[in-house]
């Protein structure tokens, strides 16, 4: 005859400790992502960039967007606090965020081709005190 160990303990022990770990309160983010960027239009004339924040939401975010060297901007919304054309960079330093979307738009002079743009979104996370650079691409 063998001897039969009994393992229920064991079973138990790891459920309630995976039933602790799922009811943990944490930061509502898809993913690990507390901050999020999709471009709604990313060639001809009119660029649109959604950005989405969760919560806790940083209090500044900085928004680079990258245009062809040389692109003229005719107008932005909301207004950039920097752009340089030689490099075709435009930055947006956008302050008292709250959780929710936010929309930039930016209207050029000439149309740009699909694929000849992308964005940066930084931003001091909340919970770690990092900063994060997030890459955005058409």
């Amino acid at each position: 005859m063998t001897a039969k160990k009994n393992h229920t303990g064991a079973t138990g022990l790891l459920f309630v400790a995976l039933l602790l770990l799922v009811s943990l309160p944490m930061p509502l983010r898809a993913g690990n992502a507390l901050v999020g960027g999709q471009y709604q239009s990313a060639a001809g004339q009119d660029i649109q960039l959604l950005v989405t924040v969760g919560s806790p939401a940083p209090t500044t975010l900085i928004v680079i967007q990258n245009l062809p060297p040389g692109t003229v901007v005719d107008s932005a919304s909301p207004a950039f606090n920097q752009y340089d054309a030689g490099k075709g960079e435009v930055k947006w330093l956008l302050t008292h965020v709250n959780p929710g979307r936010y929309t930039i738009n930016l209207r050029l002079q000439h149309p740009v081709v699909s694929g000849r743009i992308s964005g940066d979104i930084r931003y001091k996370d909340p919970g770690s005190g990092r900063m994060i650079t997030l890459r955005v691409r058409p």
